[in-house]
């Protein structure tokens, strides 16, 4: 069994499987150690020994830190001149700082890649704010929380987002919907809500504030989306959006919540687009 004596952070990084390839450079020791020549056919073969574990070792003395680990593979790394030990996993650790509390680290990084994980799922790959689905689970939660009846939504939607594909190709379309998708972020912090692509080019934000607070800043993003365009080699791209505004506390059901705000910003581009439809009671 081979023993390595590496520093400390590369040591703890290796217990917290942080690093799971021990990187050594081709000296004349290692290809001593590793390099088997082989005799096939009157040919001398060279061949990498592979081993089953190795002892890894920080420090000096009898009670410097070690773990006995498996060593699943050895790899020669050609462009980097390297012998390259894959780790497995850890059979046995000697006088580890964090032997007792390693795999409650451990655990706690698992769970944080976990949320991250789950965090990527529930967004939208292009636009980077929430999907349909997580939109649905919040809703499940919003309906159930005091502050319901300041429930809101808004559904917006791109005018004329069909004609920006069609005369400036699918790039500059997807730009507009970062860019739309920016601007709602931003106000979204402003009315205490979120921002969900509902589908294609149509986003909503839930939101819990006072209707009148609402409409204000609404009318104010609508307006600075307009006033930024989209830099294309012909032409700048005008962006304007339509909206539609719903209130859970009229209707007490947020299926039809959605659906009404989804009717609004539908009269909104009836009566011209670039403008904010409310439906009332």
């Amino acid at each position: 069994m081979y023993k390595i004596s590496i520093d400390k952070n590369l040591f703890e990084d290796i217990l917290l499987k942080r690093v799971t390839i021990l990187k050594k450079d081709t000296t004349q020791y290692w290809k001593k150690e590793l390099i088997e020549p082989t005799i096939i056919n009157d040919k001398i073969r060279y061949s990498i020994k592979q081993v089953d574990k190795i002892k890894l070792t920080n420090g000096l003395g009898e009670d410097k830190p070690s773990i006995v680990i498996e060593c699943k593979n050895i790899d020669y790394n050609t462009k980097n001149n390297q012998f390259e030990f894959k780790l497995g996993k850890i059979f046995e650790q000697r006088n580890t700082d964090i032997e007792e509390d390693y795999k409650d680290t451990l655990i706690e990084q698992l769970l944080r890649e976990k949320a991250q994980l789950e965090d990527n799922i529930n967004k939208d790959h292009l636009t980077q704010v929430y999907n349909r689905r997580k939109m649905e689970n919040d809703l499940n939660i919003y309906i159930n929380q005091n502050n319901v009846n300041i429930l809101n939504t808004v559904f917006i939607d791109a005018d004329r987002f069909k004609g920006i594909n069609d005369n400036f190709g699918h790039d500059y379309g997807d730009k507009v919907l970062v860019y739309i998708a920016q601007k709602l972020k931003e106000y979204a912090k402003i009315l205490n809500g979120e921002v969900y692509r509902f589908g294609g080019e149509e986003f909503i934000i839930l939101c819990f504030c006072k209707k009148e607070y609402l409409l204000e800043n609404l009318l104010k993003l609508k307006e600075d989306i307009k006033y930024q365009k989209i830099f294309h080699p012909t032409r700048s791209i005008s962006v304007t959006v339509s909206m539609g505004v719903s209130f859970f506390n009229d209707w007490k059901n947020k299926d039809i919540m959605i659906k009404k705000a989804d009717e609004a910003v539908f009269d909104a581009k009836k009566k011209g687009r670039d403008r904010i439809e409310v439906y009332n009671v």
